[in-house]
């Protein structure tokens, strides 16, 4: 039993609109991946958004240390195709779940906060 892979394949398949969840590092390495079957071939480059988002993720972490008010928690990111998630699971780790537009946010972010509950005693350094 993998329990990442376990978590994060029940949490796309919970969530209407779901494409994929990811775990992935601050060094924008993938660790796991999830991904609704209705969208195993849309042709999304998960490399190269788990690395572009974690530049832009480093660069929030970032800020919010500067005006000290603390780690930042979540992230949400709309685009015009697709809308982010991003939960830190740790200082070092985080979860970005993808949903299309109309999928369901509001379910999406429940299932990162259960999620983050369940993996960051196996996440912690």
């Amino acid at each position: 039993m993998n329990l990442f892979k376990d978590t994060i394949e029940e949490m796309v398949a919970r969530v209407e609109g779901a494409l994929l969840v990811l775990i992935v590092g601050v060094d924008g390495i993938i660790i796991d991946r999830a991904v609704h079957p209705d969208h195993l071939n849309d042709g999304l480059n998960f490399d190269l958004l788990a690395a572009e988002y974690t530049s832009l993720l480093k660069n929030a972490v970032r800020t919010a240390e500067d005006v000290e008010i603390g780690m930042l928690q979540e992230m949400t990111i709309f685009t015009e195709q697709l809308h982010f998630l991003i939960k830190m699971i740790t200082s070092e780790y985080f979860m970005m779940f993808i949903l299309q537009p109309g999928g369901n946010f509001g379910r999406a972010r429940y299932e990162l906060k259960k999620a983050k509950i369940i993996l960051e005693k196996d996440f912690q350094i």
